[in-house]
């Protein structure tokens, strides 16, 4: 009972209802080879049994701070003859408010014995009336040492007063025999579905060790106990939720919802009714969470997918390349020009699982025949799942770029000439007047074994790069991005080249580079035109290092650049 609202201990007493006498222990022969057992502890039980604590306990009004145990024995627990037919835990209460409907702020105080939980978890019971909860006692609590210590613990969700209940005994029954005869093993269950379930699911459990279930070889039966938590917070008999009493191996999905969480216990008898620990399988459904990740389906990009949660998108770039490294060149920096943007699919952990790149070639200006690669730090491809490139509609599954042991390295355009519209009016692609050719479209599916943390890959466009087709070794990258372990690091301060392994990279000493990343689309100079013709600004863009002339690439010279009339 709420204490907003709750008797006094003095009401209580003005009930009809007589407690019970002190603390009984009886054996009772069944004649028939079998003897029952019952221990009674309440409120004038002694030590060892109890001892009573100072204003609450049996028979008093507690609330939580207020939590309290006995022990309950079994002397016979110590003759290796002694074999258990079945054992319950029962528990009578007062006032205990479990009731469903108050979700996870109700009265829940859950039963303990020698420091482990007991299912159905919680004591159970509705606002105002005695009720009695029995507990499956598990045969290995029992017959390890013959003591067994109950602990209740008061309104667990609450760490003040708010909920209070009073007990007036605890039952323990057993009833054993005197034989040579083995209790049958322990269960082994596999349920269906295995791992994450939602509630179109129906739920089955399965005996794996039927067909050796008994050491004697007796025949053995299962009793199956389903338990299911409706947003209390621990489970409760599936009746006392308001489900139908399952008695067998299944629960349909109408039974189910989301957020619930079921648990069905199974206990194997042999045909001398003795009888094994019990064993456990339980479903977890999330609210409103198709595939159990944690992310509830309105906030999952992949409801449906328990390895992916999310979308995460760069904005979109142009990436700019002049092939002649470490020469300058003609240096038009057109000699590949490619819009991409990524996709990092994360999962509810917020690890990268999937890179999708979506980009189109804009531009060819080159002669030689270069491929296009990227680098991603922090992977290998020893965690690669699969790649998949497709240029043009043309799909292709593509392997990690052998020879690089501490980055992933891939190569999307394996030949850009071979990838792009080449034409018997023009040499080149969309570097020339006149020369309007559809854009050509390049996707990469990039799939993880293990979920990569994104710090250690960086961010988008991570390092993109040119390379000869003929001379491996000769690559281009943005500027102050480090080379592959197949770069040719011979080729550095050689021509027009400045790198420093360590310091600055890929640019001359005037600080021009070969690679450009800007963050739009871009109208990339005409063939054979300097780039510092086409775009002026970008001179003292270059030499300061960035720190100025930020916009450079907003304004083009009119006919310098394709499309710029």
């Amino acid at each position: 009972m709420n204490i907003k609202h709750s008797l006094s201990i003095a009401l209580l007493c003005q009930t009809s209802y007589v407690f019970a006498a002190a603390s009984e222990t009886n054996t009772v022969d069944n004649q028939d080879g079998t003897f029952t057992y019952t221990q009674k502890i309440n409120k004038d039980s002694t030590s060892p049994h109890y001892v009573a604590p100072s204003g609450y306990g049996f028979n008093f009004y507690s609330h939580s701070g207020q939590d309290y145990g006995w022990q309950h024995n079994f002397d016979e627990a110590s003759n290796p003859l002694v074999k258990i037919q079945s054992a319950t835990l029962m528990i009578r209460g007062y006032d205990i408010d479990s009731e469903a409907f108050h979700g996870t702020s109700g009265e829940y105080d859950g039963i303990s014995v020698d420091g482990i939980d007991l299912n159905p978890g919680l004591l159970q019971g509705t606002n105002g009336t005695w009720s009695e909860t029995t507990f499956d006692m598990p045969t290995s609590y029992i017959l390890d040492d013959g003591l067994m210590n109950v602990f209740l613990d008061i309104d667990m969700n609450h760490d003040y007063v708010w909920w209070k209940t009073t007990l007036d005994y605890s039952l323990l029954t057993i009833t054993y025999a005197i034989t040579q005869n083995d209790a049958p093993y322990t269960p082994t269950l596999s349920g269906s579905p295995q791992g994450c379930a939602n509630s179109t699911d129906d739920f089955t459990v399965n005996i794996s060790n039927s067909s050796d279930a008994d050491p004697d070889g007796d025949p053995v039966t299962y009793e199956y106990r389903w338990f299911v938590d409706i947003g209390q917070g621990e489970v409760v008999d599936d009746e006392v939720a308001g489900k139908t009493d399952h008695t067998g191996n299944t629960v349909l999905s109408s039974q189910v919802n989301a957020g619930e969480t079921w648990r069905v216990q199974v206990i194997a008898t042999d045909s001398n009714n003795l009888v094994s620990d019990p064993a456990f399988f339980t479903w977890e459904l999330g609210e409103n969470d198709s595939d159990c990740d944690g992310i509830t389906d309105t906030n999952d990009d992949y409801p449906n997918d328990d390895k992916r949660a999310s979308n995460n998108y760069s904005v979109q770039s142009t990436l700019a390349f002049e092939d002649l490294w470490p020469e300058k060149g003609d240096y038009d920096l057109n000699d590949l020009v490619i819009s991409n943007q990524f996709n990092l699919v994360k999962d509810a952990n917020g690890l990268v699982k999937q890179i999708d790149l979506t980009g189109s070639i804009q531009a060819r200006g080159a002669t030689l025949a270069s491929g296009f690669a990227i680098a991603f730090p922090g992977t290998t491809s020893a965690n690669v799942e699969s790649i998949n490139v497709n240029v043009n509609g043309q799909s292709e599954s593509v392997s990690a770029e052998a020879g690089h042991s501490s980055e992933l390295v891939v190569a999307v355009l394996k030949n850009i000439h071979s990838a792009t519209d080449n034409s018997q009016t023009y040499s080149f692609f969309n570097t020339q007047d006149g020369d309007d050719r559809a854009v050509i479209p390049v996707t990469m599916n990039l799939i993880f074994i293990d979920p990569v943390d994104p710090l250690q890959i960086g961010n988008a466009p991570f390092n993109p790069f040119i390379y000869r087709v003929s001379d491996r070794g000769r690559e281009v990258h943005l500027p102050n991005y480090a080379p592959t372990a197949l770069a040719n690091t011979g080729l550095f301060k050689t021509g027009a080249d400045n790198t420093e392994v360590g310091g600055e990279t890929y640019m001359t000493p005037a600080g021009h580079p070969w690679a450009l990343e800007i963050s739009t689309s871009w109208l990339h100079p005409m063939e054979s035109v300097d780039i510092i013709q086409a775009y002026p600004a970008i001179q003292d863009w270059a030499e300061s290092r960035k720190a100025r002339g930020t916009t450079w690439y907003s304004t083009p010279v009119a006919g310098k650049c394709w499309k710029c009339n």
